[in-house]
């Protein structure tokens, strides 16, 4: 067994990662053995998220670890990649050295955005620094993850079909709208998947398995070692 790695990072905080990390993690359980890894000092919302859930669950099928430095981040891989079938990673509201590692180590890493446009200009930048980032890890698969989608709002139609124009990115098919069950529920410690809500279980559940597909015939990740690796995760 070779996990596969899924990483959800932004240039800005606010835009659901913790969140979308969640829910993949939960929906991935019910298939195989997940480990979450937080990389988001001093927040930590997942491993908070993390602790409701195993307060109010006997067994929640789920294993987190936190990671504060690329290194840390790398052992872990390093020495539970024979143990899980998917590795979900939740990075920091910013670039630093450690989001910059969890590009070099991910299958897939996954941009969550709300169509906005303050989230279009930071993301920009981040897009940026994927590319370069490919030139490390060859294996590298980026996808856009459109986020809080107020549906019918012509505003939003707009600034997605502007950055499917204008992106290299795409965008993965399966958008998640703007419901209050995700905050909801994981404020509880919950997915939507276990919530009431069944358009918001429906978009997760379609999310996840658009996920799975695009991994599937994924290979491990060697993680460079060169000088311009070590550079790249230091500086960009």
């Amino acid at each position: 067994m070779t996990a596969k790695i899924i990483s959800v990072a932004q240039a800005k905080g606010g835009v659901g990662k913790s969140t979308i990390c969640a829910n993949l993690a939960v929906t991935f359980s019910q298939s195989g053995n997940v480990l979450m890894i937080d990389c988001d000092p001093p927040q930590h919302s997942l491993s908070a998220w993390f602790k409701v859930r195993n307060e109010l669950y006997e067994e929640t099928g789920l294993v987190l670890e936190q990671a504060a430095t690329p290194a840390q981040l790398f052992n872990l891989i390093e020495k539970h990649s024979n143990d899980f079938d998917y590795i979900v990673i939740d990075g920091a509201p910013h670039v630093n050295p450690i989001v910059r590692a969890m590009m070099l180590v991910s299958n897939l890493l996954i941009v969550p955005l709300a169509p906005s446009s303050v989230e279009i200009w930071s993301f920009e930048t981040f897009e940026e620094l994927l590319h370069k980032a490919e030139k490390f890890n060859k294996h590298l698969k980026s996808k856009i993850c459109w986020n809080r989608v107020r549906k019918r709002v012509k505003s939003s139609e707009e600034i997605i079909e502007s950055v499917g124009k204008d992106s290299k990115l795409q965008a993965l098919k399966n958008k998640l709208s703007f419901r209050v069950a995700y905050m909801d529920s994981f404020s509880e410690g919950c997915s939507v998947y276990e919530w009431s809500d069944p358009v918001a279980s429906a978009e997760i559940w379609s999310l996840s398995s658009a996920i799975k597909r695009v991994i599937s015939k994924e290979e491990a990740i060697k993680v460079s070692k060169s000088a311009a690796a070590q550079d790249f995760i230091k500086k960009g």
